[in-house]
């Protein structure tokens, strides 16, 4: 009885900034979109008519949980808004960010194959407690094969039962962010790196097409820079060649942005999608850090 307590408690968001001429008539002209993972609930509003963020909460914790703990927190965090949780959204957009993906060309794809596509990625059989789903990508040609905890899956799907519900991968979210960053900056090679605690995601394209996209895991700056270095290398591609940008947990001031400034010349913050308008309240939040939630709505926009 004291954990569940202590969950109640815990739940607080770290950031909550919105617009307050939103109230719940309408939710049915909004998309909601949240991102899950061990360590975030992330959600934000988007106004469908002018494609305008109205909403953002973010609810950071400091140690890894497991999923029926996040399950429980999601649950709370949608009782306490009781308004939404009762109507219906017009879409709802859910990511995963995981490391359980991969992507698959789009004309070798067999959806009865999507189980042993993301076990060979693993190195190991799906867990039988997920739930394996995927979808097209069709700027990247590929689809995205990924896992997603069935707790998570069941009551979503249950819960917005009158919306219409996509789930996606967070790598989905960062390539198309990416590959409409690479048309709006018109540069010949463009690399984006997504910063999270321990990992990060790498994404390069080149004229405009996907070339790479994959996570890393590290512990130090100067491994960051190495591992970053040494994918280049093996497409080829020399460090003054590219335009760089950050996402994520990531600042100017921090030793990772320092570190990578050594050797990339061309190396930028990155800021929100221009394709959505923002409210006043969430054109305020640094746009780098919800790169990927924003890009959410525009997976399939």
């Amino acid at each position: 009885m004291a954990n569940s307590e202590n969950q109640l408690i815990e739940v607080i968001p770290t950031l909550l900034v919105g617009d307050n001429s939103f109230d719940a008539a309408s939710i049915p002209l909004c998309t909601l979109c949240i991102e899950l993972d061990e360590r975030r609930i992330r959600f934000c509003i988007v106004r469908d008519e002018n494609m305008e963020c109205i909403w953002l909460e973010d609810y950071f914790f400091e140690n890894a949980l497991t999923p029926a703990e996040i399950f429980e927190r999601l649950k709370r965090i949608f009782s306490g808004h009781l308004s939404w949780s009762s109507n219906n959204w017009k879409n709802v957009r859910v990511t995963v960010n995981s490391h359980a993906f991969t992507l698959v060309p789009s004309l070798l794809f067999k959806p009865e194959s999507a189980y042993e596509y993301l076990s060979f990625a693993l190195g190991n059989p799906v867990s039988k407690h997920e739930k394996v789903l995927w979808h097209d990508l069709p700027l990247v040609h590929a689809q995205n094969v990924f896992s997603i905890q069935e707790l998570w899956y069941d009551w979503v799907v249950n819960h917005f039962s009158s919306s219409t519900v996509t789930f996606y991968h967070l790598t989905s979210a960062l390539a198309i962010g990416s590959l409409v960053n690479h048309v709006e900056h018109q540069e010949m090679r463009m690399m984006s790196l997504y910063f999270e605690k321990d990992h990060f995601t790498l994404v390069v394209s080149e004229s405009q097409q996907l070339v790479l996209c994959n996570r890393f895991k590290y512990a130090q700056t100067q491994e960051l820079a190495y591992i970053i270095l040494f994918t280049l290398s093996q497409l080829n591609i020399l460090p003054e060649e590219v335009k760089v940008l950050c996402y994520g947990e990531i600042a100017p001031v921090s030793d990772s942005y320092h570190e990578l400034s050594r050797f990339f010349p061309n190396l930028h913050m990155g800021t929100r999608p221009t394709t959505l308008k923002y409210s006043p309240q969430c054109a305020e939040v640094p746009g780098h850090r919800y790169f990927g939630l924003f890009n959410t709505y525009l997976i399939s926009s």
